[in-house]
């Protein structure tokens, strides 16, 4: 139970020291501590004035993170700003902030890697290579306009490859 002002807020710092947490999560975590709301917003309001706690700060390293990791589309991001408990208006902004050219070349150069793996494991069957690229791009967040691009890439890959046999046979 935190029913001081200092237990409360030394129960914040450790959180914050561990890694950066949005207003909201930090406010759950001291609910689930027995906490009450004006002690909450106590320790909250001295934490946002001394830049402990900033939400845009908090979904900025979201989406570095995502952007470091490269295969995962927008609304991969929409997901992990709202499981960290970002405000709606800073998701919105973070999201404004990711270009679809930047969402779009990020699934072709996901494509890039993963079709010469389904080539070979579709020969014959070139519509589930699609299906399976289609899914592995939608279950990675990526939006239907990424998609397209994606299978466009599919299909350049797929074309390459009996040019490759026919230069071979001669």
């Amino acid at each position: 139970m935190l029913l001081t002002y200092a237990d409360a807020y030394n129960f914040a710092l450790d959180r914050l020291a561990m890694r950066d947490h949005s207003s909201l999560e930090l406010r759950d975590k001291l609910a689930e501590r027995g906490c009450d709301k004006e002690l909450q917003d106590r320790v909250l309001a001295a934490l946002r004035e001394r830049h402990f706690v900033d939400d845009v700060r908090c979904a900025g390293y979201v989406v570095d993170a995502w952007r470091r990791k490269g295969i995962y589309g927008r609304n991969y991001l929409r997901l992990m700003l709202e499981k960290r408990q970002i405000p709606a208006s800073v998701v919105k902004d973070m999201l404004d902030g990711v270009s679809e050219e930047e969402e779009r070349e990020r699934a072709e150069e996901f494509a890039r890697k993963e079709v010469p793996k389904l080539l070979k494991k579709y020969q014959t069957e070139p519509r589930k290579g699609k299906a399976a690229l289609s899914r592995k791009l939608a279950s990675r967040g990526f939006t239907g306009v990424c998609l397209y691009a994606a299978l466009a890439v599919y299909d350049e890959m797929e074309e390459e490859i009996p040019n490759k046999e026919e230069e071979g046979s001669f």
